[in-house]
């Protein structure tokens, strides 16, 4: 009975994520892959469509890896505007835009 209480009281007490991780290919205008190099990227969430309104924007500085790969925690970036805590995430959909600077083209990963 206790252990039915317990585990009914924490799906009530659910949290909102603080975080999401975000991973993405970084390649050049040459359409060459970008190795252990410094970018600047900018997350926006958009609401409803992917040309949506901004409820929040954040900016980051990565590194790609010996792959190209970059990672990044949306929600831990420089916040530029929104509140990432206060998204009613129930009332989607929403969409991730991502710029990168320098800029990037899409490139062929085979």
């Amino acid at each position: 009975m206790l252990l039915t209480a317990l585990v009914t009281s924490s799906v009530f007490f659910a949290q909102v994520p603080q975080q999401f991780s975000y991973q993405a290919i970084v390649c050049g205008a040459n359409n060459a892959l970008l190795f252990n190099q410094k970018v600047g990227i900018k997350i926006s969430l958009l609401k409803g469509t992917e040309n949506g309104q901004s409820v929040y924007s954040e900016v980051h500085t990565a590194t790609t890896n010996a792959n190209g790969l970059v990672s990044i925690a949306v929600g831990g970036g420089t916040f530029l505007e929104g509140n990432f805590i206060k998204i009613d995430w129930a009332n989607g959909p929403y969409f991730v835009k991502t710029e990168i600077d320098p800029v990037v083209f899409f490139c062929n990963v085979n």
